[in-house]
């Protein structure tokens, strides 16, 4: 207990230390923090052992992940050049 106590206090100050520096960070860091509790809170039953975990679930952070890429991949296809960051222009190098 002593130990879970001091993990939750060390993981609130360094938390505390993120808002300081970095706001969107810390909001990131809040919205991931309560995303997961919400899932976990799903998956309860197969971690305690009172479901049989599906064939599906274990799976299912690679395969998120591989869809993830392949819309962006989709994306940047379709959009072509328009989708690409546009380099700088340089005029100190004229070469003619």
């Amino acid at each position: 207990m002593l130990w879970w106590l001091a993990s939750v206090a060390s993981c609130v100050l360094i938390w505390g230390l993120i808002w300081k520096k970095n706001l969107s960070m810390a909001g990131g860091i809040l919205l991931g923090v309560l995303f997961a509790w919400l899932v976990s809170y799903f998956l309860k039953p197969y971690v305690t052992g009172m479901e049989t975990v599906p064939l599906w679930l274990p799976p299912l952070p690679l395969a998120t992940i591989a869809i993830i890429l392949l819309v962006y991949g989709a994306l940047v296809w379709v959009r072509g050049e328009a989708g690409l960051p546009k380099p700088k222009s340089d005029d100190s190098d004229h070469h003619h």
